[in-house]
């Protein structure tokens, strides 16, 4: 288990980002040693590869502890962890991302199609609320009912309560009063919801 959490840890945009520009992105566009950071800021391309390396944390994370113990439970909980690296990584002083990516990643190590329910509910909350906290939210949500429906196990809906610990408070706006974080509409424009910005 804590070699997920070391693995998920580990900054893979962040170390593209200090290879290819020289620049730190905890320094630059939002701060946030992450793949979107990586892919506005630096390079798209890069970006990209970020992103793809930390959907794989979560994957690889599950997939090896299912292999290792065949308990359903204990790979949702090595993904979980993997997840916990990305956003609070001791290489980083115990900050990091957002964790959207390798969340990603163990929900297509659980089943692909969870994906599905993944961007129906992110997407509800972005476009229909404008708020990413309730994107966010509102994914893993939906992710864990349709896999507790598709897989008939509650062990999915302690997964939604871990998820939602790990990955709540690394979308707020410290800057902001705390319930402004929640209110419907927050953004006044959808392009606003996906340009990166220090928190």
């Amino acid at each position: 288990m804590t070699a997920c959490y070391l693995f998920g840890a580990i900054p893979f945009c962040y170390i593209i980002g200090k290879i290819k520009s020289g620049k730190k992105l905890t320094e630059i566009g939002d701060r946030n040693p992450g793949g979107w950071n990586l892919l506005f800021n630096v390079s798209k391309l890069r970006g990209i590869l970020g992103i793809f390396l930390d959907i794989a944390k979560g994957y690889i994370s599950y997939f090896i502890a299912l292999r290792l113990s065949n308990i359903e439970l204990m790979a949702i909980l090595a993904g979980s962890l993997a997840v916990a690296g990305h956003n609070y990584s001791p290489y980083l002083k115990f900050k990091g991302g957002k964790g959207i990516a390798t969340t990603i990643g163990l929900f297509l190590a659980i089943h692909p199609i969870s994906i599905i329910a993944f961007a129906v509910g992110i997407l509800s909350g972005l476009f229909l609320i404008r708020n990413m906290i309730w994107g966010v939210m509102l994914g893993i949500l939906a992710t864990s009912i349709f896999l507790y429906l598709f897989k008939s196990s509650p062990i999915y809906l302690v997964l939604a309560g871990l998820l939602l610990i790990i990955m709540v408070p690394k979308q707020i706006n410290y800057t902001l009063k705390f319930f402004c974080n929640f209110k419907f509409y927050k953004e006044k424009e959808l392009k606003d919801l996906f340009t990166p910005k220090i928190r």
